[in-house]
């Protein structure tokens, strides 16, 4: 008999004689699993899952790899204590949980050269290794505010013992970056009136498509991140943006222009924290979720910049 996750979930109602279960008398059991969620990987070292995320959706794949359907929950439920019940038939299977409210990205399948996609999932046909997430927009349009984005896969086991409980840990892949323009010139003339920005800031990447298993695939083109906020005060410039996941394999720059187009800062944000900042290795830049980047202009060219209170010698753009 084929299994799909439709007809699987119709079924929870009926999972609550699980627990009751007994090693002899298996007649009134069903099989299933039990997921619990930690989201601990962040600065303050303890598990915010309860606090920050809103919503999970877990997709699920067999143990050829192949799709069996997906199931969400969402509201006051997820709590630290919260556990998913997935009344699953016995056998083993990959789960892939992406946490947050996910409007802003697009899911579906990739084919073997990873060149074309196709926003749908097919059950019993669609791969796990093809399985995909994507920021990128259709129309090459830059990345504003992205709803925030959560990532975790485990490999369960499907049993009649259905109080095992499997817990996927989480990894934010959505960043926040705020970006101040100390400037003494901003706002000082008459003809300024504080409402046209005196720089453009953004950041490029090519981080926006990822694999079931949270690493890029292996054509993501490149996006540029603008700002979702601006704020105009005499003296500064405030603009915050989102960024998707940095990663120690690949760039992820910020640009700051003046009004004639001309960069006056221009940085690989990975490298330079690396020189600046405590970031060693991929764990110490998926726990921060924040960067407060502060630039100090002096006509029109940048004589410091502090990022998270880390304060940087060498400002001069990338070669």
């Amino acid at each position: 008999m084929k299994y799909t996750l439709k007809h699987i979930l119709s079924a929870i109602a009926l999972i609550s004689c699980v627990s009751s279960c007994i090693k002899e008398d298996r007649s009134e059991c069903n099989p299933g699993v039990l997921l619990k969620y930690d989201y601990s990987l962040n600065t303050e070292h303890v598990n915010l899952f309860g606090a920050e995320v809103n919503k999970v959706t877990v997709y699920i794949f067999d143990e050829k790899g192949l799709y069996c359907g997906c199931h969400s929950e969402e509201g006051p439920q997820l709590t630290n204590d919260y556990q998913m019940l997935l009344p699953l038939p016995i056998g083993r299977y990959t789960v892939v949980t992406w946490g947050g409210d996910l409007t802003s990205y697009r899911l579906g399948e990739s084919d073997n050269a990873e060149s074309v996609f196709h926003e749908q999932l097919k059950e019993g046909v669609t791969r796990i290794e093809d399985f995909t997430l994507i920021a990128e927009r259709k129309n090459g349009q830059a990345l504003g505010a992205l709803t925030d984005l959560y990532h975790g896969i485990t490999d369960v086991t499907s049993t009649y013992q259905a109080q095992t409980l499997h817990t996927v840990s989480l990894t934010k892949d959505t960043k926040r970056v705020y970006v101040t323009v100390k400037d003494a010139s901003i706002g000082k003339s008459k003809t300024d009136a504080l409402t046209a920005a005196p720089y453009e800031i953004y950041c490029t990447g090519t981080n926006g498509r990822y694999r079931a298993d949270n690493n890029f695939s292996s054509q993501c083109a490149e996006v540029k991140y603008t700002p979702y906020n601006i704020r105009l005060e005499t003296g500064t410039m405030y603009a915050t943006l989102n960024t998707l996941r940095p990663t120690l394999d690949r760039e992820l720059r910020i640009t700051i222009k003046d009004t004639t187009g001309k960069s006056v800062f221009d940085k690989d944000l990975v490298n330079f924290m690396k020189e600046i900042g405590n970031f060693k290795n991929q764990e110490d830049f998926d726990r921060e979720d924040e960067y407060e980047i502060v630039v100090r202009m002096d006509k029109n060219i940048a004589v410091s910049v502090t990022i998270n209170g880390w304060e940087a010698i060498d400002i001069l753009p990338d070669l």
